[in-house]
């Protein structure tokens, strides 16, 4: 089923008329990673940010699930429907724990605190870091924080990650990839990553090609997993 469509999708910001997305259409479905590359400014981030509800087509449509997304909820969506991990970190100036704690409580989730401890030490963190304050923490495990907070967001269909390879720099991208493909598999998920080259596609269903705003091809992959 495709949970999330796009339709010649045209995006401007505000007091501009250069397109920062031209035309663009495709689908994405569930149980499916889909990878979009392309330099600096070819649009791959405004394509996150419109699936995550920050922004709405300046033309064209987004879909979910049959539903125009400009015209629902689009805080209630963001925070039930979406685990997101923009090049901006969003964690708390607290706790891995009190992190994850944040994420259930806004997206209405419920999770036992025992719960949340397995996921964090599931992803590499030690004990004695659960409850220490992420600004002690080395990048590595602020990343591997990050991590936890997509995979134990039980209630999202969809998890977006702008720039995995930066993103996950230090944790190792592989690492990270490789447990969000097969965490959206098991669990019937959409994960879709940006990236400036190719180098991840092996963790991809679909290539997606952007330059410029335009869609150059999809390009259907054979991922590793």
């Amino acid at each position: 089923m495709n949970e999330w469509g796009l339709e010649q999708v045209d995006y401007c910001y505000k007091q501009s008329e250069v397109k920062t997305l031209d035309g663009v259409s495709g689908s994405f479905q569930t149980g499916r990673s889909y990878q979009i590359f392309g330099a600096p400014g070819s649009g791959k981030t405004t394509i996150l940010a419109l699936f995550a509800g920050l922004v709405v087509c300046s033309k064209g449509s987004l879909t979910f699930v049959g539903h125009e997304l400009a015209e629902i909820d689009r805080n209630t969506y963001r925070g039930r429907e979406t685990a997101c991990l923009f090049q901006k970190s969003s964690l708390l100036k607290d706790s891995p724990l009190a992190n994850l704690e944040m994420e259930m409580l806004l997206s209405g989730g419920k999770s036992t605190k025992e719960a949340l401890k397995k996921g964090l030490l599931s992803v590499g963190l030690a004990e004695n870091q659960l409850k220490t304050s992420v600004s002690k923490l080395t990048e590595k495990d602020r990343q591997l924080t990050a991590l936890a907070k997509l995979l134990m967001k039980k209630s999202a269909k969809l998890i977006l990650v702008d720039e995995s390879e930066k993103v996950f720099s230090e944790c190792g991208a592989d690492y990270a990839m490789k447990r969000l493909r097969e965490h959206c598999l098991q669990q019937k998920k959409c994960l879709i990553f940006t990236t400036q080259s190719i180098q991840s596609v092996k963790f991809a269903d679909e290539l997606w090609g952007l330059n410029e705003g335009k869609l150059l091809f999809i390009k259907e992959q054979d991922p590793v997993l």
